[in-house]
């Protein structure tokens, strides 16, 4: 999958999961060379912001509103010229409570990383209760074994949960 095709597909996915429809029921559209160009750089461009200390540097980030962002999980750094796109998702801030965590994780929301400092990148996966943070879902672009899970195309419930403790 070359640059423009994973950049197209992304748009397409996170127009989906902000809620914009890019076509009509029934309706196909295939997109030109040109177009495909175009989407890549205007998108590219709105993956700049890094919620994370230490940042993770296989994923791309665009913040949507002032509680959600979507983002590309690549195999490698993104920075890498040769790299494969293994995700998209979408993140809502919120705070390591089981209370905080979408529909209980029912709709692919079952991870967290903390928005506070973490000593390595293992240390913002989850958190203290009640840290603030995000809750991440993950949608896998294809078939693939990773972190020794299998992943099929679609919301990846089983990527690496952080059940969250009741902060009531």
């Amino acid at each position: 999958m070359n640059f423009k095709t994973i950049i197209f597909l992304g748009t397409f996915i996170t127009a989906t999961l902000i809620g914009h429809g890019m076509s009509h029921a029934g309706e196909q559209h295939q997109a030109s060379d040109k177009a495909l160009h175009a989407i890549g750089v205007k998108v590219g461009h709105l993956f700049n912001f890094e919620p994370f200390d230490p940042p993770l540097k296989n994923h791309l980030w665009m913040k949507t509103d002032s509680d959600k962002m979507t983002f590309f999980h690549f195999a490698n750094p993104a920075s890498d010229a040769e790299n494969k796109l293994l995700f998209m998702g979408d993140a809502i801030k919120g705070r390591f409570c089981a209370e905080d965590q979408p529909k209980g994780g029912k709709t692919g929301y079952v991870h967290f990383h903390s928005s506070q400092k973490a000593d390595g990148h293992q240390h913002g996966h989850g958190g203290e209760k009640g840290q603030d943070g995000y809750w991440l879902r993950h949608i896998a672009l294809g078939e693939f074994e990773m972190m020794k899970i299998q992943f099929k195309p679609g919301v990846a419930h089983n990527f690496k949960a952080t059940p969250a403790p009741s902060c009531k």
